[in-house]
């Protein structure tokens, strides 16, 4: 693998499988159909996984920006969607328990 996430001995946790890509989708899929009937609000809760999954190992900020910039560069290919169209607020954040914890459906929001 070529780039500049590759696994080095100092980023020996830079190694992505199948398993990180499905928790993407398991993410995805987990937005409401409602909440979620742009495409961008799509594109939004793709982002935020993505960071969440592969982000989060990510261990310093050229490597963050790289992450970013890919995703970034990935929505405007695909679906003319600009770093401005996904970033509408500071952080992009999802979660299931905006509502509580308690209720009996929590939705991905």
């Amino acid at each position: 693998m070529n780039g500049p996430l590759k696994p080095t001995p100092a980023k020996a946790h830079y190694t992505f499988n199948l398993r990180d890509i499905s928790k993407v989708f398991q993410g995805v899929v987990s937005a409401n159909s409602k909440l979620c009937a742009m495409p961008v609000e799509l594109m939004r809760i793709w982002y935020h996984e993505n960071t969440r999954v592969f982000g989060d190992r990510m261990i310093n900020t050229g490597d963050r920006n790289f992450l970013s910039n890919l995703m970034v560069e990935r929505a405007e290919h695909h679906f003319q969607l600009g770093r401005e169209d996904i970033y509408n607020v500071e952080r992009i954040l999802f979660c299931d328990f905006l509502d509580g914890i308690e209720v009996e459906t929590r939705i991905y929001k």
